[in-house]
């Protein structure tokens, strides 16, 4: 750990640093315990999140994937639009059981997985705040 400040402090002297990484030392010297602990709780967010869609993505990865596929997030939840074929159970299912997988992994994390499951037939486009991965 010493030797990455030490690291860190070499970036940022001679300006190699990351912006990210020259905004968080920054404001760990400003003092300010409130915009700390908010940074800090949008780092830690978008890392969980990250991980989420990671594992999730290698449960799918084996099998047939759902037609379309989106993926969103808010404090606690990644929530999950999946598009598959009309009477399709087993993706059905399949998406469900990787799903539960998420959530029994990262439960102790605060986050938890929601997914949305509609059929190709209902005729619904992703909502627009959703990021799409399959489309």
């Amino acid at each position: 750990m010493i030797n990455q400040l030490k690291i860190h402090q070499l970036q940022i002297e001679t300006k190699t640093a990351f912006k990210e990484l020259e905004n968080v030392y920054k404001l760990l010297a400003s003092g300010n315990k409130l915009e700390i602990a908010r940074n800090t709780r949008s780092l830690i967010q978008r890392d969980f999140v990250t991980a989420i869609i990671f594992e999730y993505l290698k449960l799918l990865e084996e099998s047939k994937k759902p037609s379309k596929l989106a993926f969103d997030f808010n404090d606690a939840s990644v929530l999950v639009w999946a598009e598959i074929e009309d009477d399709d159970e087993g993706m059905e299912t399949m998406l469900l059981v990787a799903e539960a997988k998420i959530n029994a992994q990262f439960q102790n994390c605060g986050f938890c997985m929601s997914s949305t499951i509609v059929e190709k037939g209902d005729d619904l486009s992703i909502p627009n705040h959703y990021k799409v991965f399959i489309e």
